[in-house]
């Protein structure tokens, strides 16, 4: 039986410090109510607003970063995240490379606007390709992916069988960085913690990160080439959970649910006990 304090204080501790409502900025050419708004609003509790635009000009996205001007009313953004439909051209040196130099949390969901080559915002080196195939049990998890990721070191069925992944980094150097998850070799996800460097300094513009960088990468649509729309259909179960459980665990963003159901359950039963004594 729980102690009727210990239930008072545990119900205190979930509602004391609910989690912070957050603005979610995502650049990408999708239209507004693209999977990758469902992606943000249906799997993390507490995104209050998403600001949804092609953002690749860093100069001209200013107002959108910081909450002025057209975007005035809700504060500046908490979480940029560039998306996977888009031209990576509008990411090459001098035009979004002041993002590299932002300090909120980065999610990037395709190394073709990550990789070196064609000098792109530089995290990895190298290039990103349609490679690695995406049947059975394709993705491997390094230790280092292993915790963020919610699942033990080994291989895992992450995405639905289909042609080869389109958008992998074709590289295994991230700076200081680590990689997270592999498909045939290849990157799938890194993460990159304050004060950890990218693999091209030159092409990132910054020697460190001042922020969180996350690189998940999504597959696009296999019938629309390189700038179709965000595959998040192609995730299974377990690959769906994987990448909501990595942006919940290095940044901001609340998995959903919140609180823990078992947890609330737990309490109300031990309420229900107390009452019925």
């Amino acid at each position: 039986m729980l102690p009727k304090k210990t239930i008072a204080l545990s119900l205190l501790a979930l509602t004391a410090t609910p989690a912070s409502a957050l603005v979610v900025m995502i650049s990408d050419l999708s239209p507004a109510g693209a999977p990758i708004e469902d992606f943000f609003n249906n799997n993390f509790s507490n995104v209050t607003e998403i600001r949804h635009g092609d953002f690749a000009n860093f100069a001209n996205s200013q107002d959108a970063l910081n909450g002025t001007g057209a975007f005035a009313g809700s504060g500046p953004a908490d979480i940029f995240v560039i998306g996977r439909s888009l031209s990576s051209g509008g990411y090459d040196a001098g035009d979004a490379d002041g993002y590299n130099g932002i300090t909120i949390p980065f999610i990037n969901m395709t190394s073709y606007t990550a990789r070196q080559a064609g000098n792109r915002l530089g995290w990895h080196n190298g290039s990103a390709g349609n490679t690695g195939s995406r049947d059975g049990e394709e993705t491997t998890l390094t230790a280092a992916g292993a915790g963020l990721l919610g699942l033990p070191e080994g291989t895992y069925d992450l995405w639905t069988n289909d042609p080869n992944f389109n958008g992998v980094g074709t590289s295994t150097e991230v700076g200081t960085g680590d990689i997270l998850a592999t498909i045939g070799g290849n990157i799938l996800a890194a993460h990159w913690d304050i004060g950890d460097a990218p693999a091209n300094v030159a092409s990132a513009g910054v020697a460190t990160f001042p922020g969180v960088r996350l690189l998940v990468n999504i597959d696009n649509d296999p019938n629309a080439g390189n700038n179709g729309a965000n595959d998040f259909t192609g995730l299974t179960p377990t690959g769906l959970a994987a990448y909501v459980g990595v942006i919940g665990a290095t940044t901001p963003l609340a998995p959903v649910p919140e609180p823990s159901t078992g947890l609330l359950g737990l309490l109300g039963a031990g309420l229900m006990f107390r009452r019925r004594r």
